[in-house]
């Protein structure tokens, strides 16, 4: 905690020295949007850890989609198709450190994906974790590997896009001294992504002693890089208004930096082209229709409630309603045979419906195709999305426009895309009221269908590819004219600015150097190629202490 705390002074110290320094010479000018500013062909390069399948992977891919002109054959009403709309003309690349053949999105399926020549693959022999742990440390080290590559190749790129971690901003507009912008897309804080917490809510892990104290001074240091260096973007952008609030709650420090002009909202959008029009009436006459659930195999998403919730809903309409039609359930989602958790909570599902005597009723359906997941969406009575807190939330969505009722957790992002009692319902966080809202749809299939339609129409006009890439352009405007207006300042600060970023920068480094001393350390001692009392920088004091005594000798 002292060591948390300190960092955070520090920090906060330097900073403000540094943004006095710098104020002192020249002022920030107010940033005008002009589309006329980027007529010319641009070069964007996105940097994002792992292609899969996920919510942060489909909102890469229609971010490069977005920076794409707009295709020719849109249906796009000629109010919408202006100027500002065909002015982002760019040339898009993708860098990740690892992206699967079988576990991708089909834009960057190899030959076939728009964007599959887009993607470059780099670092792969970087491992993800250290003998099962240190998958933040790992993810650091991977996102620096990347962000270096790809200003390797392009140096001359406008603009830079990096998600889930931060770590690596630094890197490109203090050390790499690049002449493009620094775009950083906040899914939710990853300090609230730990595996002591479930988006942000703490969780009793059973974890006491010495290693538990090790390990938050370990999260910590890592804690503390994440928000020292989300301030070294040229604009940050989050997903919605609940994880804006959780970013200015969790970092502090950054309160200046990220006051609502610095931290803006752009709502991910799905593409309507890959959703079949729902035919309602078809629809209302269908006896099968499923309850569907679709996210990754993840603990935090919560799935066993639904479970549980199930089972309450079958017995309840067996001793209340026989005569009623009891659907089938159907769990679905992103499923990595490489993801430990995805292979143990299969499983854990798995054998929690057998215990509940209804696996007869369930179906497993892991890593389903673009095709199935469509079919899935567009067939369901109603569809229950039961992560807690959840940031944003895509399923949603792509639910309500593929014309299924959505039940979710009355929490987190969902509360700004589900509209209760219209589109869906909000619940509390428990089995009871999740089989009560199914149970309002399994009696009244007129209902569920009526809620589809009020969701579709929704969606269609709030959540399109079309809107989405004008919000696009615009944000890309802004971080444009910031990245500008943040080389400016720092030629005419005479350095002040440089001496307060560098000085954190060294500080950052530091704490870099003594993460990987104790991995290294934890490793030897693992294998018994040091002892328990030995230590990386034991050794290493030791080492110029010898020296010491042998040059005064």
């Amino acid at each position: 905690r002292v060591w948390i705390l300190t960092s955070h002074l520090v920090s906060c110290i330097v900073h403000r020295a540094s943004f006095l320094i710098s104020n002192k010479t020249t002022t920030t000018p107010s940033i005008h949007i002009s589309p006329s500013n980027i007529m010319k062909e641009k070069k964007v390069v996105f940097i994002h850890l792992d292609l899969g399948i996920g919510g942060a992977e489909n909102l890469i891919i229609n971010l490069a989609l977005a920076s794409l002109p707009p295709p020719q054959d849109d249906n796009i009403q000629s109010s919408t198709k202006n100027e500002e709309l065909e002015s982002l003309n760019a040339k898009v690349l993708i860098y990740t450190t690892h992206c699967s053949q079988t576990h991708c999105f089909s834009e960057v399926k190899i030959p076939t994906g728009i964007l599959s020549s887009s993607v470059a693959i780099v670092g792969s022999f970087l491992p993800s974790t250290i003998c099962g742990g240190g998958h933040a440390l790992c993810s650091s080290l991977r996102i620096l590997y990347a962000s270096y590559k790809a200003y390797q190749d392009h140096p001359d790129a406008d603009l830079f896009v990096l998600d889930v971690l931060p770590t690596s901003i630094p890197l490109l507009t203090t050390w790499l001294k690049c002449t493009g912008s620094v775009l950083f897309y906040c899914h939710f804080p990853d300090k609230l992504l730990t595996r002591d917490t479930v988006n942000g809510v703490p969780v009793e892990n059973g974890n006491q002693g010495v290693l538990s104290s090790v390990k938050r001074y370990y999260r910590g240091i890592l804690d503390f890089i994440e928000e020292s260096t989300m301030r070294y973007a040229d604009l940050v952008l989050v997903n919605s208004n609940f994880t804006r609030q959780e970013v200015q709650r969790v970092f502090p420090s950054l309160e200046e930096e990220l006051e609502e002009e610095n931290l803006k909202i752009l709502y991910p959008p799905i593409d309507l082209t890959k959703f079949v029009v729902p035919n309602f009436d078809e629809k209302m006459l269908q006896k099968q229709n499923p309850i569907v659930s679709l996210n990754r195999f993840e603990r935090k998403k919560n799935v066993g409630i639904l479970l549980h919730a199930y089972a309450l809903l079958r017995s309840n309409l067996r001793s209340e309603k026989p005569q009623v039609h009891i659907p089938p359930l159907i769990i679905a989602g992103g499923y990595d045979p490489r993801n430990i958790e995805n292979v143990q909570h299969l499983s854990e599902l798995k054998a929690l419906a057998s215990k509940l005597q209804i696996m007869d009723k369930v179906q497993f359906q892991p890593n389903v195709a673009d095709t199935q997941r469509s079919y899935l969406l567009k067939n369901a009575l109603c569809v229950v999305y039961t992560p807690n807190r959840e940031h944003f939330g895509i399923v949603p969505i792509e639910s309500m426009y593929a014309g299924s009722p959505v039940i979710a957790v009355n929490s987190g992002g969902p509360k700004e895309t589900i509209l209760d009692g219209k589109t869906g319902f909000l619940v509390e966080n428990d089995d009871v009221a999740f089989m009560e809202a199914m149970k309002k749809l399994v009696c009244n299939v007129s209902l569920a269908v009526d809620m589809g339609k009020n969701g579709h129409e929704y969606v269609r006009e709030k959540f399109g590819m079309e809107k989405f890439r004008l919000s696009w352009c615009k944000m890309v405007m802004e971080a444009l004219k910031r990245g500008g207006v943040r080389k400016r300042r720092e030629r005419e600060s005479g350095g002040g600015y440089d001496v307060g970023v560098r000085f954190v920068g060294y500080m950052m480094e530091a704490t870099i150097a003594l993460i990987v001393a104790w991995v290294i350390t934890v490793v030897l001692r693992l294998f018994g190629v040091v002892g328990d009392e030995s230590s990386v920088v034991g050794e290493v004091r030791a080492f110029f202490s010898k020296e010491k005594v042998a040059d005064e000798l």
